[in-house]
């Protein structure tokens, strides 16, 4: 009787480690989105954007922050950097992507989802190639 009660307690103490440990993993390897900047509208849609992506394929980067810039500053940026885009761009090294707020404002939904499935592109790639990128953002929106 003991040698039993002895091997079920071994069995629930094993199927709590297991617990434990997946619970704790799934919580570590979830990806942290965090947007900055303009009214809470324009937020709440970013939001909604970036959660409507299929990362299953292409694993996101553990963080991915979202900057909100007013047109001028983003335009600024632009120039300073010598960037081709009216949209948005992002800086790999610090995982941050800057959208211009005129466009969020103006943009549809669609258009806004493909800008957030581009810039996440080039998270996962760690890469500037916009080739890549657009391929990776298919797969988010599209598979």
């Amino acid at each position: 009787m003991q040698m039993w009660v002895d091997l079920e307690m071994f069995r629930l103490a094993r199927l709590s480690i297991i617990l434990v440990l997946s619970v704790v993993s799934l919580f570590a390897a979830a990806p942290q989105f965090f947007i900055q900047g303009s009214t809470s509208w324009e937020r709440n849609r970013l939001t909604r954007m970036e959660s409507s992506l299929n990362f299953a394929r292409q694993p996101m980067t553990n963080t991915w922050e979202v900057i909100i810039l007013p047109e001028d500053q983003f335009e600024k940026n632009v120039e300073m950097w010598n960037l081709d885009t009216h949209s948005a761009y992002t800086y790999l090294p610090l995982r941050q992507t800057y959208i211009n707020e005129a466009y969020l404002i103006t943009a549809e939904d669609r258009r806004i989802r493909h800008t957030m499935a581009h810039e996440a592109g080039h998270l996962i790639c760690e890469c500037n190639s916009e080739q890549r990128a657009n391929d990776i953002a298919y797969q988010l929106e599209f598979e």
